[in-house]
């Protein structure tokens, strides 16, 4: 925990600072990290069986999400504060879910794919996440979003769900992390699973919104 404390102090500030900046400082940050991604995915998928089957489903899995977190801070006039409002509030899901999960505990919501994840976990991260976005619309600058705090709810199911879908190729290879890049973390895909599949949505829902 010291280890994963000290690494986002570090990182946060660095990654909020070039999602303001934009233009090339930002694309260059999404591209590495697309690239660290791609190669720690293909390090989950290059054991066992369907290599092919797997490597298509990882390459279009990170194509659709990195793009459309990208689409997100450039289409939009309002997009780096909707590119750090969608941080912020997987950030808010994840406390959410390891507070409620260690206070609470409870039964185990999936053992086989993460061992510690319980439904409290999930309900806690869904609260936080609700909160967050129903904050960040009252302070201003996200398109209105009608039943924010239910869109909030779901965006913190899917989170979880993101988190789920790495688990289970981490699993089938019996990895704990996908890479050793992030001291405390693990990996890039380990730091940033649920953000991955919460940003297609999201655009989705800032689409309908418009």
């Amino acid at each position: 925990m010291k280890k994963r404390i000290i690494s986002g102090v570090v990182l946060a500030p660095f990654v909020v600072a070039l999602i303001i900046l934009g233009g090339w400082f930002f694309t260059a940050m999404i591209v590495a990290a697309a690239l660290v991604s791609l190669y720690e995915f293909i390090g989950l998928v290059n054991q066992g069986k369907y290599y092919y089957f797997n490597l298509l489903v990882a390459v279009f899995y990170l194509s659709v999400c990195f793009t459309s977190y990208i689409f997100i801070r450039f289409a939009f006039d309002e997009g780096a504060w909707l590119a750090l409002s969608i941080i912020l509030c997987v950030w808010a899901s994840d406390i959410g879910a390891y507070v409620t999960g260690k206070t609470i505990g409870g039964p185990k919501m999936a053992p086989s794919l993460s061992p510690n994840k319980t439904w409290a976990g999930l309900g806690g991260s869904m609260f936080f996440c609700g909160l967050a976005l129903f904050i960040l619309q009252y302070l201003g600058d996200l398109p209105e979003i009608p039943y924010v705090f239910v869109v909030g709810l779901f965006l913190g199911i899917v989170g979880q769900g993101g988190d789920l879908f790495i688990s289970f190729y981490k699993r089938r290879v019996g990895a704990k992390d996908t890479g050793q890049l992030i001291p405390g973390h693990g990996g890039i895909l380990d730091r940033i699973d649920a953000l991955l599949l919460v940003s297609p949505v999201f655009l989705g829902v800032l689409l309908l919104c418009l």
